[in-house]
């Protein structure tokens, strides 16, 4: 796997040769012009290097070629030991000599500075300037050779052919191709010899565990994940403790007990392990995946299922997910021509088919690019090559940056989970990764490459491995003693009748988290001053999360402080000043932190997201309007609070308000004095794009709905609520909008929702008054059994939805001719039995959807349509 590497080292080395650090810092003048000449050389080998490197993968080079090829890697590897000591030595003297070494200073001074006030500057410079002109000779002779081997020279376009994907997506593993019969004969094998025909394939076991085996067949390493699924707690250090265990956790149990990819053949140790089953209740499985038939035959009880290869058309079909966004195939013909005469090549396997189309995706849209990949001499490489020319092609097609970090993750044993901030850092020290072209930060460059390995099937996603965390009591004792810790999602806050093994709250003093933090179980903290302890304001949070655990308005929390207590208590986990996410859920008291009220703009300035749930104490709300750069908010489950106050939000683009039962007042405009004194209407929801309503019978916009709102959710209002607000999409009668209100209010109005909202039979008539309508949702409204004319005359509506309405009888779809888009779902009396719409037609529109479950298909046929037509 080190293709690849020299030319992303070379490129490395002239960015470096580059720099003006070289002029700043003195250096001889014989070291100046020795280092232009190593520049030079190094941009004329740069240009053949990628042909070179090709050569090399597809088993092409001579082995002149590939002793030249290592020369250079070695003589790189020099040049840039050598740079990094000079930089090295130069940042030594800027600590030394900061008065000197400053911005302001002229490079010239300096240079003066360094020569005098540091005899052993001199010296070091003469030894620098000879290496160099070592170094400029070799890297001569090497450039001088590479007429010898016919190199073609890489233009521009060959370089920069690799292009991201507009937006990046991991395609989701679970949805898998090909496998149903699979399945169905691995499970009906799992599942045979159980006298419990009655329960579902998880219920048959008490017991569910998975190990990845690997190379490694050893007892502790498969005690550790089983041990882990059945709750206990176990040494691991001591072999028959280990033992023991398994011993009894598998007793008189079904369990199902899955070892994937095992590589051992030595029978002697399976027989020791198999041992530790036995007592295992009837109907147990042990599931075994190998790719060693040796392994199969040692190993099996009954006879081995061997999974075949996919077919042409299921390996096209994961292909064309990872080479084309979703529909674009149709724009390349002789594309998908092409891609499927390359997925025949991938011999049915699904890594090699997603390996080569997330390769695809990158390469540019023409014949050439495609053919040249499936003309490739690689596809010809012999059958006992290790690595699958489709594996070895994608490499090869792989940008040099990215094959220097994948290579290195060759130094990890297989099936080793890496962490990736991690694995970005180590190739942030090890220079793979530079931002010398770029203002973007370097960790962000390696969070892109680490995704593209990962989009392309180098890397795999393992991140729900984790599991069974959903039941933590609480946190472990000494927890606050890992001071290097950075991240911690959540930190649980134990009982009282835990506090012998639970961490207190006060244990996140010392710990330097950053990133987000969830806290639940706030109502078990005992004391005010162990919130204050636990130092939220010095923490690096972005997102922080506080949950008190209420289970509803109605019921007292269970907390083990009194209610003003409860007050310091969130005084006390005041967060950073950077803070961009807060949600406080369930607490318990009426009042809120002085950070929250009077001094909120000063506390949270960076604010952008704020969740307020489940407070059955608070009557009104804090000021959140003096939030400068709060974009989103979300307001749910305070039963007290009457009105949203007056403050005006000027960023806010997203609100969702929900179960709010007496909130009423709801001031959108405000009147104030221009600077002439005469009296105007301002907006205070200026910028707000997305609104949500849900169980709020009393709300009244005054006088209407802020006039940006472009996409509204009405939930579970009644239907003299729900058009009271569709009529306030409007200025009231009186009120003139052109000259009041600049936009008028609601002509942006594109997206309209109405979910759950019962005793609705037809919509509401203000509905008719939405002219700049595009898309219209209507779900779980069971009562609903007509949709009027009149809705044709909204002449901009593209898209309708109509989803869970059983009793829905009549859709005018014929009277709407700009509809390009119709869906329903469980509506069956809009069919007859043939599963066509009654009383209308759908010919006219582009594209229907109509889904109807088993359910409900008997309706179909009874409905009063289908028995009149009889």
């Amino acid at each position: 796997m080190a293709e690849g590497i020299a030319f992303d080292l070379v490129k490395g080395v002239l960015g470096k040769l580059g720099s003006t650090l070289w002029d700043e810092i003195g250096l001889l003048r014989s070291f100046k012009d020795d280092a232009d000449d190593l520049r030079s050389n190094f941009s004329a080998i740069q240009a053949v290097l990628l042909d070179a490197e090709e050569r090399s993968s597809a088993g092409k080079e001579t082995h002149a070629l590939r002793d030249w090829l290592r020369k250079l890697k070695d003589a790189a590897y020099d040049a840039d030991d050598l740079l990094d000591e000079i930089r090295t030595q130069a940042a030594l003297r800027q600590q030394q000599y900061p008065e000197v070494l400053n911005q302001h200073q002229p490079a010239g001074k300096v240079r003066e500075f360094l020569s005098r006030a540091n005899p052993m500057h001199l010296k070091f410079k003469r030894k620098m300037a000879h290496r160099m002109k070592e170094l400029r000779e070799k890297i001569g002779k090497i450039a001088k050779q590479r007429h010898d081997f016919g190199l073609a020279e890489a233009g521009p376009l060959r370089q920069a052919e690799f292009k991201r994907p507009e937006t990046f997506s991991i395609v989701d593993e679970k949805t898998i191709v090909g496998r149903d019969d699979d399945k169905e004969k691995i499970v009906k094998l799992l599942l045979e010899t159980s006298s419990d025909h009655d329960v579902t394939g998880q219920q048959r076991f008490d017991l569910r565990a998975w190990v990845c085996v690997s190379t490694d067949f050893d007892m502790k390493m498969i005690a550790k994940p089983v041990i882990s699924a059945a709750g206990e707690n176990c040494a691991l250090d001591n072999s028959d403790a280990v033992a023991s265990c398994l011993v009894s956790i598998f007793s008189q149990k079904r369990f199902l007990l899955v070892l994937d990819d095992v590589w051992n053949e030595d029978q002697e140790r399976w027989e020791k392990l198999k041992v530790l089953f036995k007592d295992g209740k009837q109907g147990s499985k042990i599931l075994v995946t190998t790719r060693s038939e040796k392994v199969a035959e040692i190993m099996k009880t009954v006879e081995p299922h061997r999974v075949k290869g996919l077919s042409d058309d299921d390996c096209w079909t994961l292909f064309k997910r990872r080479a084309f966004k979703e529909g674009e195939e149709n724009d390349y013909p002789s594309l998908v021509e092409i891609g499927k005469q390359i997925v025949k090549k991938c011999g049915g396997l699904p890594l090699a088919a997603n390996a080569l189309g997330s390769m695809m995706r990158f390469k540019s849209r023409t014949e050439v690019a495609w053919s040249a990949i499936r003309d490739n001499e690689i596809w010809s490489l012999k059958e006992e090559e290790t690595i699958l020319p489709s594996l070895k092609l994608s490499y090869i097609q792989m940008p040099s940056a990215l094959k220097q970090c994948f290579a290195y993750c060759s130094i990890f044993p297989k099936d080793y989970e890496i962490d990736k901030d991690d694995l970005i850092r180590q190739w942030i020290a090890l220079g793979f990764i530079s931002s010398h072209e770029t203002k973007t930060s370097m960790e962000d460059i390696g969070n892109e490459y680490f995704n593209d390995l990962l989009w392309m099937s180098f890397l795999q996603d393992v991140w729900n491995i984790i599991q069974s965390c959903s039941e933590l009591k609480g946190m472990p004792r000494g927890i606050g003693k890992l001071v290097s810790l950075q991240k911690l999602p959540v930190f649980v806050v134990g009982k009282q009748d835990h506090v012998e093994y639970c961490a207190s709250i006060s244990e996140l003093e010392n710990l330097k988290l950053v990133g987000e933090l969830w806290i639940k179980g706030l109502e078990n903290v005992t004391s005010p001053v162990d919130a204050k302890a636990a130092n939220l304001i010095e923490k690096d949070l972005q997102s922080l999360k506080l949950e008190w655990n209420v289970l509803s308005a109605e019921e007292s929390m269970n907390s083990v402080l009194p209610v003003e207590e409860i007050d310091t208590v969130l005084e006390n986990l005041q967060p950073h000043q950077k803070l961009e996410k807060l949600e406080i859920e369930g607490y318990g008291s009426g009042k809120f932190p002085s950070w929250m009220m009077n001094r909120i703009g000063s506390c949270l300035p960076n604010l952008v997201q704020i969740v307020l749930e489940n407070m059955p104490g608070c009557s009104s709300l804090p000021p959140l309007g003096k939030l400068p750069c709060l974009k989103e908010l979300y307001i749910c489950n305070m039963p007290a609070v009457t009105n949203l106050g007056v403050d005006k939000f000027p960023a806010l683009t997203t609100l969702l308000l929900g179960r709010m039962p007496v909130l009423r007042e709801w001031v959108t405009v405000l009147m104030v004095d221009d600077e002439e004194g005469r009296r105007e209407r301002v907006p205070i929801f200026p910028r707000l794009t997305s609104l949500s309503l849900s169980a709020c019978p009393q709300l009244r916009p005054e006088p209407c709905l802020p006039p940006s709102v472009e996409y509204l959710t009405i939930s579970r209002a009644s239907s003299e609520n729900l058009s009271l607000i569709l009529e306030r999409t409007r200025p009231p009668d009186g009120v003139d909008a052109a000259v009041s209100l600049q936009p008028p209010p609601n002509m942006g109005l594109r997206s309209l929702a109405i979910e759950g909202c019962q005793q609705l039979t037809c919509l509401p008539e203000s509905l008719r008054s939405l002219t700049s309508l595009h898309s219209l949702r209507i779900q779980h409204c069971e009562d609903l059994e007509r949709i009027e004319d009149w809705l044709g005359e909204l002449s901009d509506l593209q898209s309708l939805f109509i989803y869970w309405c059983s009793s829905l009888r009549y859709l005018p779809a014929h009277k709407m001719t700009a509809l390009e888009q119709l869906r329903t779902n469980d509506c069956p009396l809009l069919f007859n039995a043939a599963g066509q719409f009654v009383d209308t037609s759908v010919d006219h529109i582009k594209e229907v959807y109509v889904n109807i479950r088993e359910k409900y298909k008997k309706q179909m046929s009874s409905s009063p349509q289908e028995e009149k037509a009889r």
